[in-house]
């Protein structure tokens, strides 16, 4: 008898451990959403066994941007989601762990809201994959072929050599008042980019989208500094990326002016980019900030949105 509960205890942690061996971060990172129904996308970042990212529902509507911390372990993401007022306190917190299955993502837990209780939820990586760029974009997860270039993508705003003028004298004072908004651009239409950014708590936190509607082109933001006139954040590319790497930090320092944000980037995994040419201001830029509330409404009218099961 002893020696038969001595084999059943080797084999549970036989199990645990073979469980914890088989866990991979490039499962669960990037963005998800649901298929139907309600819609809802998550956005995971993680390092090592630390998660951060965000969490929406019609991503392009900043009110509904909230922000995720979790722990990677063996029996997936545990994490909370913290929903902030417009002050940057908190309004309540909904607390989840997500399970990858069959290459679907099951997130159940409870939810703070007045009214809410517990949810389960199935999540997919979207089937369009990213828009195509002027630079090749690798994906996860891993085996998914790479997005070619797109030369005819242009950004019409100096990002490409096209001639640039500045607008006026950068801020020289930056304050977390002039950067909080949503901040738009690359284009017109649906594909431009919303860079929302929310005060939560004592710091800045955010996320990018364009097309809004598809996890493969979102990313948090996070990591802000502000030091004088120069802002500072990081966009956390997980699960797509332009180049031969989908996951890494890509490094923004941005200056604004005249409600113009104009940013230079930088990914870790890259060399520095060239020194500026005589005349030449690098970079790209966004006009804002547009108030987080200002957004409320931006919502598709139906969901999943069209062509989801065709890739682009």
């Amino acid at each position: 008898m002893l020696l038969a509960t001595r084999l059943v205890i080797v084999l549970a942690a036989l199990a645990v451990a073979r469980a914890a061996a088989g866990q991979n971060a490039d499962d669960y990172r990037g963005g998800w959403r649901t298929d139907s129904g309600e819609a809802h996308t998550y956005e995971f970042s993680i390092r090592g066994t630390t998660v951060r990212g965000i969490y929406c529902t019609y991503c392009a509507d900043a009110t509904t941007l909230a922000f995720v911390d979790g722990t990677l372990g063996p029996d997936g993401i545990r994490f909370e989601v913290t929903h902030v007022t417009a002050d940057g306190g908190t309004a309540y917190t909904d607390k989840g762990v997500a399970t990858f299955s069959q290459g679907r993502l099951i997130v159940t837990g409870t939810s703070g809201k007045r009214g809410g209780g517990a949810f389960e939820r199935v999540l997919i990586k979207d089937p369009r994959g990213p828009d195509p760029i002027p630079a090749m974009v690798s994906v996860l997860p891993k085996g998914h072929p790479a997005v070619p270039a797109n030369p005819a993508r242009r950004n019409p705003d100096g990002a490409d050599g096209l001639p640039y003028i500045q607008p006026g004298p950068w801020k020289s004072k930056l304050t977390e008042k002039e950067v909080v908004g949503v901040w738009l651009g690359f284009g017109v239409g649906a594909p431009k980019q919303f860079f929302i950014i929310k005060k939560v708590g004592n710091r800045l936190r955010g996320m990018v989208c364009g097309t809004c509607d598809n996890p493969y082109t979102m990313a948090a933001l996070d990591d802000f500094q502000i030091d004088g006139d120069t802002l500072k954040f990081n966009i956390l590319h997980e699960d797509w990326g332009d180049g031969e790497v989908p996951t890494f930090y890509k490094h923004v320092t941005a200056h604004i002016g005249w409600n113009e944000m104009r940013a230079t980037t930088a990914a870790d995994h890259m060399p520095p980019p060239p020194a500026p040419r005589p005349g030449v201001v690098p970079g790209f830029s966004l006009q804002g900030p547009v108030p987080i509330e200002a957004t409320s409404g931006n919502v598709w009218p139906e969901w999943p949105p069209r062509n989801t099961s065709s890739p682009r």
